[in-house]
């Protein structure tokens, strides 16, 4: 074989071998998008999973067997002849509790209720201060509770207010002449505090908690 011959042999084999790595270098390279792409997939499946279940467990924990009106009526049970200034549902080690508040002429009065079983305890009672007795604190601060929407209407109004996400909290406080429900809805890691006038449902607030 004359020396013409055996050149090209060889640079045919260096081509050969250089075309060989290419590809197998090519397909790696493919191997390694596809692993990453898979990787990514499973990581977006993992958090949409993870948010789901969260979600899932908050609502798991709301367990609400008293409504707003048998909680009212076991509070004027245990202090008749009192208006109440306050009602607040909120969990305590995961157990919703009732928060009511009220006064008479001379003192204020604060009850728990376990919003699971009805189970009543009586609180605290101390003197009001000397400029807020004879019915001033009364008169300043009792709610309306004539025809007050029910926790399910005002927590509907609320998560539809923010679009979306779970009541979690909820208050009556006053504002002047102007009895709301204050309702906390979680959605996602945000919370937001609706404020809803008592009685007509109207939204009269709403931000994001810091």
């Amino acid at each position: 074989m004359d020396k013409m011959n055996k050149k090209m042999i060889v640079v045919g084999t260096l081509c050969l071998s250089f075309a060989l790595a290419g590809c197998t270098k090519t397909d790696k390279s493919l191997e390694t998008n596809q692993q990453s792409k898979v990787s990514t997939e499973v990581s977006q499946s993992t958090t949409q999973n993870s948010s789901s279940t969260s979600n899932s467990a908050t609502k798991k924990q709301i367990q609400i067997n008293v409504s707003v009106e048998d909680a009212i009526k076991a509070y004027n049970e245990a202090y008749p002849n009192t208006s109440i200034t306050s009602l607040e549902l909120d969990p305590s080690f995961g157990v919703y509790y009732y928060e009511i508040k009220g006064v008479d002429d001379f003192k204020e009065y604060e009850v728990k209720i376990n919003a699971e079983t009805g189970d009543l305890k009586k609180d605290r009672e101390e003197t009001l201060d000397e400029d807020e007795q004879n019915g001033v604190e009364k008169t300043n601060e009792s709610l309306d509770l004539k025809n007050i929407k029910s926790l399910e209407d005002v927590s509907k109004i609320a998560q539809d207010s923010v679009g979306e996400g779970t009541a979690i909290e909820w208050s009556l406080e006053r504002d002047l002449s102007v009895t709301y429900w204050e309702v906390k809805v979680q959605t996602g890691n945000k919370e937001m505090t609706v404020k809803i006038n008592a009685q007509t449902g109207d939204v009269l607030e709403k931000k994001l908690d810091d």
